[in-house]
């Protein structure tokens, strides 16, 4: 659950990014209460992010990112928050399948042309790498014209929390967990955006993934932002925020070159 002021701090954020250009509409694609999709269009014909929330693959929402959304339509993309599963009730398996369920259902039935790209904070940042690396998860990996990496863990086994030797498991699956594990040169460009400060993600899973990447004869390449910490990547779409963000003009050069 929020605390009083992340709660009323995400609120203000959002209220504000109501003002936005776009169309909004919850998209249901199952009975389950995860199988739902909060969607942006600016234009039908225009390409579409898939963005991931973080949130230590157990909290968060995806109402508490249109901020994000906002930001990201007004560089002219669609924009797809997909919600899914979350530990302690489900273990890492079952929340990757129902985000590569939303991502099957998106690429085939709300945008199934255009370019698509993966983007995600935190521990969503590890959900879109897998996604767009291990391209036996999708049923067209081909439609992933980049990725979008803010503040990710991507290359964390042995595991330094407790808890994830639970969440990840069983055992035989910890391997599946790590997006360094699926580098290939032939992936989606990677597009790794760390804060310099970050304690709680260091930067060094995105210098991991970036050269291990590269080293696969694959596309990679990384900022590190001074003054940065890991909640702040992801404040930065806000519209108090983006005008003076140098991590979102970069994301907006990056996307424009991209598609």
């Amino acid at each position: 659950m929020f605390g009083f002021y992340q709660s009323a701090g995400l609120a203000v954020l959002n209220a504000l990014a109501r003002l936005g250009h776009y169309q909004y509409q919850e998209i249901h694609f199952g009975s389950a209460t995860t199988q739902r999709i909060d969607w942006y269009q600016v234009d039908e014909k225009a390409p579409t992010v898939i963005f991931y929330y973080g949130g230590n693959w157990r909290s968060y929402r995806k109402e508490d990112y249109r901020f994000v959304a906002d930001t990201l339509c007004s560089m002219g993309v669609n924009v797809a928050i997909p919600d899914f599963f979350k530990y302690p009730e489900h273990r890492f398996s079952a929340f990757l399948d129902s985000v590569v369920s939303a991502t099957n259902y998106l690429m085939d039935q709300v945008c199934p042309e255009g370019p698509v790209i993966m983007m995600g904070h935190s521990s969503g940042a590890q959900m879109a790498a897998l996604v767009t690396l291990n391209a036996a998860l999708l049923d067209t990996p081909e439609r992933i014209t980049a990725m979008v990496g803010l503040s990710g863990p991507y290359d964390f086994y042995p595991f330094t929390d407790e808890d994830h030797w639970d969440l990840f498991g069983p055992e035989d699956h910890y391997w599946l967990s790590q997006p360094v594990n699926f580098v290939r040169a032939d992936a989606p460009e990677l597009y790794l955006l760390h804060g310099k400060h970050d304690t709680r993600v260091r930067r060094g899973h995105s210098k991991s993934l970036m050269e291990k990447q590269v080293a696969a004869g694959g596309r990679a390449r990384r900022e590190v932002y001074e003054g940065m910490g890991h909640a702040d990547a992801v404040v930065s779409f806000s519209r108090i925020h983006r005008r003076n963000s140098p991590l979102v003009r970069d994301i907006q050069s990056f996307i424009s070159a991209a598609i």
